[in-house]
């Protein structure tokens, strides 16, 4: 019970911290462009069932809407991230299933690809919100909590994402989901030639 509360009360500051940030950027014009970003990738939800840790292999998507233009290294955003998966047969549950997430969330985000015009190598996020997921044909909601970093892997830009779903009902499932995206998007390359230039101007 402690836990749900916490993520409420995690949700409220968010809300209450994004509408702050509205408020101090309404002369910015909107950029669907410019504010939106997706990642892609691969990942797995873990679940416990009959005294027995489960795995779910899963592939995700990540589109998510910056509600903040003024800051190159810090944003708000909404988003989701969504997942689907397939479950084998396995000790828990002998039924074979597809197993889907789909959650709302909003998010806090620092440092690597915060914005589209970030100057950070590392980055960090944590969000809260709300999700509703399809587990062995039956539909379940409930809050949801995630952290994760995101950097650059030997070129490429990659997100870190651990999710926590919390189940309300007693009958539903609560789970865990880890997971590696690829940031998408061709402004990577042009970060990093900038990155370049601005630390080669501080080290002058």
């Amino acid at each position: 019970m402690n836990e749900k509360k916490l993520i409420w009360a995690v949700s409220f500051v968010l809300i209450s911290t994004s509408l702050q940030a509205q408020l101090g950027t309404m002369g910015s014009s909107f950029s669907f462009r410019e504010q939106f970003k997706h990642a892609a990738g691969l990942g797995t939800v873990i679940y416990t069932g009959n005294e027995s840790t489960e795995f779910i292999p899963a592939i995700n998507y990540s589109p998510s809407l910056s509600l903040t233009r003024s800051l190159s290294d810090f944003s708000i955003t909404i988003g989701s991230h969504l997942v689907l998966g397939y479950h084998p047969s396995g000790d828990s549950l002998e039924n074979e299933f597809l197993y889907t997430d789909l959650p709302v969330l909003l998010e806090l985000n620092f440092g690597h690809n915060a914005s589209k015009d970030f100057y950070y190598d590392m980055g960090w996020f944590i969000g809260g919100g709300y999700s509703f997921s399809l587990f062995n044909e039956n539909w379940q909601s409930g809050p949801v909590a995630t952290i994760g970093f995101r950097t650059f892997v030997f070129g490429p830009s990659f997100t870190f994402r651990y999710l926590r779903f919390f189940a309300v009902d007693q009958e539903d499932i609560s789970t865990h989901g880890l997971s590696i995206s690829l940031n998408i998007g061709r402004y990577f390359e042009q970060v990093k030639k900038n990155n370049k230039i601005s630390r080669f101007n501080n080290t002058r």
